[in-house]
């Protein structure tokens, strides 16, 4: 006699529950011109071609790697130097560039402060000479010449 819980757990079980379902595509019988993206990958996986102007993904990237992997040893260490020698003058061009950027920020804040400080030095003056201050004293404390000091 089963219990109601071992029932529960024995239970019936469909045939497409234990078995997965199966596709089976005959590549071989593929002979018409690859139109979607699914056509294009059994065209190269029948005869190896790859359109040049492929949109399918990962095809493009099958190719490249295809033309490496036909290299001969020489190719590919040759090939791989010059991946290496690009790398590198990225990698260099990325730094004077970074140096390039820092270099300008810096001159920039030279350049503003140094326009500021004049700034702040005529509306200095301004106000001294509004208060009837000396001109040559004004040019003291401003670093302004007297001809600056009369034209404000």
């Amino acid at each position: 006699m089963i219990n109601t819980r071992t029932k529960d757990a024995i239970g019936m079980v469909s045939s497409t529950d234990i078995f997965p379902e199966y596709y089976i595509i005959r590549v071989n019988e593929f002979n018409k011109v690859a139109t979607t993206p699914l056509e294009e990958w059994l065209d190269y996986l029948k005869d190896g071609n790859i359109r040049d102007n492929t949109t399918t993904p990962g095809l493009a990237e099958a190719r490249e790697r295809l033309r490496y992997m036909q290299m001969s040893d020489a190719e590919r260490r040759a090939y791989d130097r010059h991946i290496d020698n690009i790398m590198v003058e990225n990698d260099i061009l990325e730094t004077k560039v970074i140096e390039g950027l820092e270099q300008g920020r810096a001159e920039g804040r030279a350049e503003g402060l140094t326009e500021g400080v004049a700034k702040a030095n005529r509306d200095n003056a301004r106000r001294m000479k509004a208060d009837n201050m000396p001109v040559d004293l004004i040019a003291k404390y401003t670093g302004l010449t007297p001809g600056e000091i009369e034209a404000l």
